[in-house]
């Protein structure tokens, strides 16, 4: 963008503007995953118990995509982070001790946890390392959980088609029971569409309890990970809007 100034009408001074845009996609993700957490919630509470395709099509739609958006959020949260140790000086990064955001953002230029060598867990817990944090315990909450909602998505992701015994069947034993079953049962309400011939994964399972379960454990562990940080969570702003019914 070009400015020119007029000085006695004769010489002219050219100066140049630069304008550059840095876009935080992380809140973009949990906000989307808290909507289509209450498009799941919508069409399960308006559910006439007559089938649509249309309307199972959506709903599969929603709640697979809320669970996606919630593992997006949580990469995203972390890279984020790490990113603005790097070439930003303002904001969150100011209230890291300059040690910790030097090692932050000269291990993030050599890669570390940059690349797909690290995953998610594993990034938050270099982050937390070189700031001299205490790590999250992977043997308790809410690191299970996020583990149990990285699975699912990476399950999702690279899905594979298996034979699932329905519940309903005469030679069902324990023994058939899905691993996700074994896992995630409790943890949430069962998909509302479905029936007791359903087995749990992946039609009971994913639903807008599945969903609305996905959005709150990675909150919850974005909290936990900031709060360790002693850093306000850069998502605070929008807290208000991510409710899941």
């Amino acid at each position: 963008m070009q400015h020119e100034k007029v000085i006695k009408n004769s010489v002219y001074l050219k100066d140049s503007l630069s304008i550059s845009i840095r876009t935080y996609f992380s809140i973009q993700h949990i906000q989307s995953a808290a909507l289509f957490a209450r498009h799941t919630y919508d069409v399960e509470k308006n559910y006439d118990g007559i089938f649509s395709e249309k309307l199972f099509s959506q709903h599969s739609a929603y709640v697979t995509a809320a669970i996606l958006s919630s593992v997006f959020f949580l990469e995203a949260t972390i890279n984020e982070l790490f990113a603005d140790t790097v070439d930003t000086n303002h904001g969150m990064v100011d209230k890291l001790t300059p040690l910790t955001k030097n090692l932050m953002a000269q291990m993030w230029k050599l890669e570390v946890p940059r690349t797909a060598s690290f995953n998610i867990l594993q990034k938050y817990q270099i982050a937390l390392t070189l700031a001299q944090k205490p790590l999250f315990d992977s043997g308790t909450q809410p690191y299970q959980d996020v583990h149990l909602l990285i699975k699912l998505r990476n399950d999702l992701t690279h899905y594979e088609p298996e034979w699932v015994k329905s519940p309903a069947g005469d030679d069902f034993c324990p023994d058939d029971i899905h691993k996700y079953e074994k896992m995630l049962k409790g943890k949430f309400s069962p998909n509302q569409l479905t029936g007791e011939g359903n087995p749990f994964y992946p039609h009971k399972c994913l639903g807008h309890g599945c969903a609305e379960w996905s959005v709150n454990t990675s909150l919850k562990f974005a909290d936990d990970f900031f709060s360790r940080m002693g850093l306000i969570p850069p998502y605070n702003h929008v807290r208000a809007k991510l409710d899941t019914k």
